[in-house]
Order: structure tokens, then sequence, then C-alpha cells
């Protein structure tokens, strides 16, 4: 005899097994060699039975089936396109020759596609309608798309693609920087998993995202426009977790910041925010971009905030988790409550076998694409490096995460607040002329 089913079912604290044996006459009607002829329409030999594991066991076992599941996952990517309105090579400008732009914009959507990831975050985006149509021929069937465009005359902007296969979208704010802000924008986008929707509330299925694009840092002056754009982010994130109860979900900022070690990355980490590449790899990425004069920085990063546990994330930024000002009334002894918890599993640069110290070179265009091998097929990484450059001048930022179900606690404690956003700001301000120059530093590597 030899068992063919076996099923569990659970009724209360008890598991029922049910095993079902089927004779050796059942085997050789499904072909399996006995010595025996192939006898049909034979009678089904079978025999059932049913048992009944202590509470103390079944325990035991769903927490075995827990550990040897796999975890269901979330992969993000952050990712500057080289917008082809600023492309410039040759004395030509990308914008104006179309086969040029939307071959390229094949190229990068091909990247995109071979790391499937769940979100993509997209900066440069531009604005014109082949080149919007192309992103959304790829996508559309898979992932929700929204995309801002900069205020006044800019024709780029941010875009965001959610896997609507495993994630629901329940929010999407535009965040201006106008003003004083400049004329950046901002995306927040209010996230949930799908696949656990009868058996958790919203806010513990819930996670945000955040797609930044700051400033350029041209001179010293745009220093304290950059801690005010950044400014304006976290408090629209804040208000939003105030404004909807969401004071435990995971928060992940990402984008291109374009600087390294400054103001504006102190201030971010000072909110409880940890770098998913420094974390797990001990430093920031040297190498992410080439930039229009030609500085080889590392300026994209993910950044996440309550991750894995609040204390775990705090302990790993060093700094205190992402907190919000409570009323003073308010129950301070409130349980810890059932919430999603992202644990970081992994953070490359794309293409993967290209390491981050390895230098870039600035873009070209106008190659014939269809004598460009696949860069599945390199492996030399000067090869890789002069594929890229007909790419993009960033390197595609992706992290990746294990969803895990866990609990956050609600309970008042002291941290920045919405009111002290802008007071932590004004403070990195005020220490600007402590901070080392853009010009003064001895190269483009992130220390």
């Amino acid at each position: 005899m030899r068992i063919r089913e076996l099923s569990l079912s659970t009724a209360g604290s008890q598991i029922a097994v049910r095993c079902a044996t089927f004779g050796a006459e059942n085997d050789a009607a499904a072909g399996t060699s006995t010595g025996r002829p192939l006898v049909k329409n034979r009678p089904k030999l079978h025999t059932q039975a049913q048992y009944s594991i202590p509470p103390l066991l079944t325990t035991m076992l769903v927490e075995t089936l827990r550990r040897i599941a796999p975890s269901p996952s979330l992969s993000l990517m952050t990712f500057n396109l080289l917008a082809p309105c600023y492309f410039r090579h040759g004395g030509r400008l990308e914008s104006e020759h179309p086969p040029a732009f939307l071959a390229r914009a094949q190229a990068a959507i091909q990247a995109i596609k071979r790391e499937q990831c769940d979100v993509v975050c997209l900066q440069e985006f531009w604005f014109e309608r082949e080149y919007q149509r192309a992103f959304r021929a790829a996508f559309h069937g898979t992932h929700f798309l929204h995309s801002v465009k900069r205020p006044g005359d800019k024709q780029d902007g941010l875009a965001v693609f959610v896997d609507k296969r495993k994630f629901e979208l329940h929010y999407v704010e535009n965040v201006d920087l106008v003003e004083d802000a400049g004329d950046r924008v901002a995306l927040l986008l209010h996230v949930a998993t799908r696949w656990n929707r009868a058996q958790a509330p919203l806010a513990q299925r819930s996670f945000l995202v955040v797609n930044s694009h700051l400033t350029f840092p041209h001179n010293d002056m745009y220093a304290s426009l950059r801690l005010t754009q950044i400014d304006r982010v976290l408090s629209a994130v804040r208000k939003y977790i105030a404004r909807q109860d969401l004071h435990d979900v995971p928060v992940l900022l990402c984008g291109d910041f374009n600087d390294y070690n400054d103001p504006v990355y102190r201030l971010v980490t000072k909110h409880g925010f940890a770098s998913m590449f420094a974390q797990l790899h001990g430093r920031e990425a040297r190498i992410t971009h080439c930039n229009h004069n030609n500085r080889e920085v590392g300026v994209d990063f993910i950044f996440g905030a309550r991750l894995e546990s609040p204390a775990l994330a705090a302990d790993a930024c060093g700094v205190q988790g992402l907190l919000l000002d409570r009323e003073e009334d308010e129950d301070e002894d409130k349980p810890c409550a059932p919430r999603l918890q992202l644990k970081p599993v992994d953070c490359h640069l794309v293409p993967r076998r290209l390491p981050d110290v390895v230098r870039l070179k600035r873009p070209q265009f106008g190659h014939d694409w269809r004598h460009v091998q696949t860069p599945v097929l390199l492996s030399d990484e000067e090869e890789l490096v002069d594929y890229w450059r007909m790419v993009s001048d960033h390197r595609p930022l992706v992290g990746r995460f294990d969803m895990l179900d866990g609990v956050g606690c609600s309970e008042k404690v002291a941290g920045p607040s919405l009111e002290n956003v802008s007071a932590l700001t004004a403070e990195m301000k005020a220490l600007l002329e402590k901070t080392t120059p853009l010009d003064a530093a001895a190269d483009g590597l992130t220390p």
C-alpha cells in the first residue's frame, strides 16, 4: 500500500489528518509497473483514517510550516531615466530625434522588466506622448501607473508603477514643492497587500512609498532650497500618517537626491530613516550617477523607516524612529497591534554584475540598437559600462524585502513631531556654513 493523499483540516485547536491509501491495483491502472497487466475499470481499493493532533503539536506544526514556507516579498526600484529633453550629445538634443529616444526608452523598459520589481519609482519621466505611450504599453496590463509633471514649462516629472496583481493602491498624493521650494514634485502612495485582505484590516497590511527628485546643488545657495524640499516631503508623509492613523506602517522613501553626504541626507536619517544599501552593505553605494560635470557620485537612495519593528529600525538607524505627537490624554498603555513588517534582504545596483565602485561614462545616443548586444550576454565590466551609457546616466537601485506579520506599538514616545520637522530643518540650515562645499570634495565618491 502507498499513501496517495494527505490532507489537513483545522477545527478549533485540533488538526484532523485524513490519509487515503490505495492498493497496488490502482498503481497499475495509473501506469506504475507491478508485474501485472493493466486492468481497466477495476474497483478502487482504499482505506481512510482520521487522526487528531493535540494542541501542542498543532502549534509546533503550524510554526514549522510558517518557517519553511517562503515569505511574501516586496521589490522596489528607483531609476532616473535621463529625460530626452535634457540629454545632449555631440551638440544635439535627443528629444529632437524620435527614433533615438524611443529606442532608448525600450532599452530602459527592458532593464526594468528584467528586475521584475513590484514597485518602480522613476525620475525624469518625460511627458511626451510617444514616450509615455511606450511605458504605458509595457506596464499598463500589470501595474497601476501614476505620474506627476513638474510645474511650469518643465517637460519631465515622476512616475510610479505598482504591481496590481500583488498590491492595492489606496491613495496617491502629488506633493508640490513650489513657491520657496523650487519647481520640484514628489509622489506619496499608500499601498496595501492584496493576498490577505480577507484576514487583515487595511492598516495591518499597509505601507507608504514616496518618490522624489531633489534639485541639483549647482552651488552652495541651493543647499537651503534642498532642505526646504525634503522638509515638505517629510511633512506630507507625517500629515498623511496622522490623518489616516497609520502610526506604525513602514515607509519607503526613494529617488534621486542629487547629492551625497550632505545636510539632506543627515536630515532624513535624523527623522528615523535608514539607507537600505548602507544597512545591508555597511556603506553607501559609491557610484550611481555620472553627472553633467562628468563627476561620478552616489546620489540614488532607498530609505526605510519602521522596518521589521520600531525598536529594530531605530537600532539600525542609530536614531529615533519616525514618530508623531499624540494627544496629551491619549492612553499611553495602548497595547501593540498587528501590522505589516518589511525586512530588508537585498539592495543592489543594476546591472548587478557591475560593482558599485566601477566608474561610469557620460551617456551617448544615436546607436543602431539592432546591432547592440543584450546586456544579459555581457560579462566584461567595460562592455557593461559601454552598454549602460546608452541607457542612462544613472544606474537603477533595487531593494528587496520580506513581508512579515508582526506587531507595532503606538504608545507615545519622545521624538521628532510634525511641528518640529521645520525646526530640525532650520537647525540643519544653520549648520550649512560648517558643511564642506561640493566643489571642495576630493572626488565624487561617497566616503
